[in-house]
């Protein structure tokens, strides 16, 4: 489906979503058979847009409900928080991702009659141009948007929290954002929006934010299941925050991980 869109080049299209805001910028779109989407993005500044890893309809929208928790390794879920989190424009965070809730979120609705019979109908056949809901049975156990028991099955469970793992997920997030708290939201009130470039490299992102006269802020990530090379830190170095597996001695970046630091002084 529309997902195509977004199937080449991702670690490109991640690095210009961080530091111009749109992936789609007039550029022809595979799924819409190469009709341009999108407006140019790049001299907006970080405010302008809000970034998110999940929300209620990248989640509602799949037949299953299934969130990020259940379709990516923790490791590539990690990293990529830790991009969110600490990036400039402001995150989002879908209900129960702080503690990396499993529960489902499902397309459901409150609609009767021939209207709600015309939805479910519906639903199911949206479907069907997918290889894993080809057959009418499989599609058949995609949850009726009108029952009452998708719309429960989508209510958090706030014990879920409890857990050893959830609490693992709600710490790394209170972590990042004491840490946004302190280190980004200032700069997100200095005068003038900051310029903004991105590299990619391999399995390494490399985005740097400068404001005028004032600080820079740099990533480096390696978004891969291998090793990336990266000239080793001083003990000097303003590193804001690094993923627990980074050495900072070492001259390579781990598998999924992140580096943030700052340079000079706000005014």
């Amino acid at each position: 489906g529309y997902y195509r869109d977004f199937a080449a080049q991702p670690l490109q299209q991640l690095a210009r979503c961080l530091t111009e805001g749109f992936a789609y910028q007039d550029d022809p779109s595979p799924f819409r058979n190469g009709e341009h989407r999108g407006e140019p993005s790049a001299h907006l500044p970080p405010t302008a847009f809000v970034n998110f890893l999940q929300n209620h309809d990248q989640i509602g929208n799949r037949a299953l409900g299934e969130r990020l928790t259940q379709l990516a390794p923790a490791p590539r879920l990690r990293a990529l928080t830790e991009i969110l989190l600490l990036a400039p424009s402001p995150p989002l965070l879908f209900m129960g991702q702080e503690w990396g809730s499993q529960r489902p979120f499902l397309f459901f609705c409150d609609f009767a009659g021939e209207l709600g019979a015309a939805v479910s109908d519906g639903r199911r056949k949206e479907f069907a141009a997918f290889p894993a809901f080809a057959d009418a049975a499989v599609r058949a156990r995609i949850p009726d948007p009108t029952s009452p028991e998708t719309f429960a099955a989508s209510r958090l469970d706030w014990s879920e929290s409890h857990h050893a793992e959830n609490q693992q997920w709600l710490a790394l997030h209170r972590q990042l954002l004491a840490l946004r708290a302190r280190h980004i939201a200032p700069l997100l009130a200095l005068d003038g929006p900051p310029s903004a470039e991105a590299q990619v490299s391999g399995s390494l992102l490399r985005a740097c934010w400068r404001w005028p006269g004032a600080v820079t802020l740099t990533l480096v990530a390696n978004l891969s299941d291998k090793p990336a090379a990266f000239p080793a830190m001083t003990i000097d170095e303003p590193v804001i925050y690094h993923s627990a597996a980074v050495d900072a001695a070492s001259d390579r970046l781990p598998p999924w991980s992140v580096v943030w630091w700052r340079t000079g002084a706000e005014h």
